[in-house]
């Protein structure tokens, strides 16, 4: 049997949600789409992300390519970007944090691509062998949910069967409970809970 590692989970999630498109084929190949006047015709990808979505330690620097095109995108939030309400892409994108990058190809022509999602879990980078010394610190605590919020179906794992629930329930905005992927208890299905069982996951 196969083991899933952190990253082929990330990499599952990414295309778990990119699937909700209806035309994800046709956005890896490009796709020809008239401009109905009849002068030719416009060649439609969806953006590319450099690094793509997936689990990560430390910020990263996220370019977004497409060809011939405007590139439109939304962070996080549960609209996909269109070509007059998305923020116009003009450079790399600093991601320190979780988030979903939602983005799509805006042409000339007055057409434009399906929305792609590309999601990022980041963890911190360790600060380092701290020196000895003497009694408590003014650090603050930092508290997380119990990972058995994480276990979803209660069967004592962490793994891909929570996973399936967790993107089964993906979006759910409020109501949400822990039996429906909500590992944070606070009634949305997100980023945040993803984060939390990609770092809980058990092989």
């Amino acid at each position: 049997m196969k083991i899933l590692t952190k990253t082929t989970l990330a990499t599952l999630a990414i295309l778990v949600m990119v699937g909700a498109s209806s035309a994800q084929a046709s956005e890896v190949t490009g796709t020809i789409s008239s401009d109905g006047g009849g002068s030719g015709a416009t060649v439609v990808s969806a953006p590319v992300a450099s690094p793509t979505g997936g689990s990560y330690v430390g910020t990263q620097s996220v370019t977004l390519t497409a060809t011939n095109a405007e590139i439109r995108y939304l962070i996080d939030g549960t609209e996909d970007p269109t070509c007059t309400t998305g923020t116009v892409y003009t450079g790399a994108l600093s991601v320190s944090v979780s988030q979903l990058i939602r983005a799509l190809s805006c042409y000339s022509t007055g057409v434009s691509s399906d929305a792609v999602n590309f999601a990022y879990s980041i963890t911190e980078e360790s600060s380092g062998g701290g020196g000895g010394g003497g009694g408590g610190g003014g650090g603050g605590i930092v508290t997380t949910p119990s990972t058995s919020n994480l276990d979803f179906n209660i069967d004592g794992n962490i793994d891909v069967c929570d996973f399936n629930i967790l993107m089964a329930n993906w979006g759910t905005i409020s109501g949400a409970s822990t039996s429906t992927g909500d590992a944070d208890g606070d009634g949305d299905v997100d980023i945040l809970d993803f984060n939390l069982l990609i770092v809980n996951w058990q092989t």
